[in-house]
Parts: structure tokens; C-alpha cells; sequence
């Protein structure tokens, strides 16, 4: 059986992480990897709603924390931390997400719809990419199982 690694986040990634947020208004940030996907040649996908949280204002670097430690059984698995301030409505949405290369566009954008999500994000020019759902986890989202082995095919 392969034993998995422990999820730490560093206090120098954690500041890394907040200044990100704060300053550039997000982050695709890959715990286990200790990977930073910005400028990267990939899209984000958060294929999981039902691990979605949104708080109201800004995060802080508690609530980074506890959400890497919450949902560390699918950072085991490389995907990333995606966190989004929107100032506009003063609320910060946090998601595992998956970095998927940008050679899967069209995959990348089914995951996304069938995860009922609003938008992916294009990693390489910080571009929305609209999947028109809601981001709510309901009824028309598919199984779990299914999801996290699409997830994982397509992040290679």
C-alpha cells in the first residue's frame, strides 16, 4: 500500500499564498507539489462543488489552512488549492481544483459542466472560461467517484 505524504503548508508558501489573494485576487496552488500554476500552460477546474466554501470578506491565513487540512484526502491526489477574492460582493470562494493542460481544453470544459460550475479559469492568461452552471452542488452534478477518475485522467 503507498503511503501518502503528509499535506504541510510552509509559513513562507502560506505568506506566498495570502499575498497572492490579496494582491492579485487569487491562486492555483498545488499543497502536496508545493506548486504555483499561474502563467502556467493550464486550465482550473473545480470539479468538486460539494468541497466549495465561500466565506464572506477576505481569507485569512487560518482559514487557508484549515480548508488544506479539511480536504487533504484530494490535495493527496495533486490537485490544487483555488481561492478567488471577489471584491466586488466581499466574499472569498475556496475549491480544490484541478490544473488540467491546456491541450485538453475541450475535456476540461465537460468536467467543469458536469460538476455544474460557473467558470474555469485559464491559468496561462488569467482568463474566465464560462461553463455555465451555477456552482452549487445539486442533482444535475456527477457522481463523485466518476469525477475524481476524470479529474485525475486528465491531469495526467
Amino acid at each position: 500500500m503507498k503511503k501518502k505524504k503528509k499535506l504541510t503548508v510552509k509559513s513562507k508558501t502560506l505568506k506566498t499564498i495570502m499575498q497572492q489573494i490579496n494582491n492579485n485576487g487569487g491562486t492555483t496552488y498545488g499543497p502536496l507539489l508545493n506548486k504555483d500554476y499561474s502563467g502556467t500552460q493550464n486550465v482550473a477546474i473545480a470539479p468538486f462543488p460539494e468541497r466549495s466554501k465561500i466565506i464572506k470578506g477576505k481569507a485569512t491565513k487560518k482559514m487557508v489552512l484549515n480548508y488544506c487540512r479539511k480536504n487533504s484526502d484530494l490535495f493527496q491526489n495533486n490537485l490544487a488549492l483555488g481561492v478567488w477574492a471577489d471584491t466586488k460582493n466581499k466574499k472569498t470562494y475556496f475549491d480544490v481544483t484541478a490544473p488540467i493542460p491546456l491541450e485538453k481544453m475541450e475535456e476540461a470544459k465537460i468536467l467543469g459542466k458536469s460538476s455544474n460550475q460557473i467558470a474555469g479559469f485559464n491559468l496561462s492568461d488569467f482568463t474566465e472560461i464560462p461553463l455555465g452552471g451555477t456552482g452549487e452542488f445539486n442533482s444535475t452534478v456527477s457522481p463523485f467517484v466518476e469525477r475524481l477518475g476524470n479529474t485525475i485522467r486528465l491531469m495526467g
